[in-house]
């Protein structure tokens, strides 16, 4: 009777096993960091389209309702606050009285939409005519407290190093017919500068 040869056992030494250990980690290290500024670059954007979203539902109920509507920074989703940036989040509501010269829910007026506060390392601040509420009449156009145009310029913008210069923010302009435009800034420092 023939001898038959053993079966030849296969598998990875350990000298193969380090070397697809270090090509991962060197891939690992090549890809991570494009992957956070994705990320980052993403939340910029859903940050952007969240607030601009915000907007155009509260010039299309003014609109809609034939009533003013307003959307003012909060932090609880029930009053307005003037500290702090948009980023902490936001309210919508029908605004049937205009008392003083910043934004607030006075009893009776409804809330439409709540936001709540962004990623974070997201800023959003506006230019001293928008800082702390946006208001559009029953035509859609923007109006202050006083009845005046309202206009100015939000900063989206993200803080992470993730991100450079040229991708970090987007800029919101408003304009006094209610009409809302955005566009990438060429260069914003990681502090997020308004100016």
């Amino acid at each position: 009777m023939p001898i038959r040869a053993g079966r030849q056992q296969r598998g990875v030494t350990l000298i193969e096993l380090m070397v697809g250990i270090v090509i991962t980690g060197v891939l690992l290290a090549i890809g991570v960091p494009s992957f956070q500024s994705t990320i980052a670059s993403s939340r910029v954007t859903t940050s952007n389209n969240d607030f601009v979203s915000a907007m155009a539902l509260a010039r299309s109920e003014a609109i809609r309702r034939g009533a003013r509507i307003t959307v003012c920074k909060s932090t609880n989703g029930t009053a307005c606050v003037t500290a702090g940036n948009w980023a902490q989040g936001w309210i919508v509501f029908v605004d049937t009285t205009r008392s003083t010269t910043d934004a607030a829910v006075d009893t009776g007026e409804v809330i439409v939409s709540r936001s709540q506060a962004s990623s974070a390392g997201i800023v959003i601040a506006g230019e001293a005519a928008v800082a702390n509420f946006i208001s559009f009449s029953a035509d859609g156009t923007a109006r202050n407290m006083a009845g005046a145009a309202q206009q100015g310029r939000i900063r989206v913008c993200n803080t992470s190093p993730a991100l450079d210069n040229a991708r970090r923010a987007r800029d919101i302009t408003l304009a006094g017919t209610g009409r809302l435009t955005t566009a990438t800034p060429a260069a914003v420092a990681a502090n997020c500068p308004l100016t």
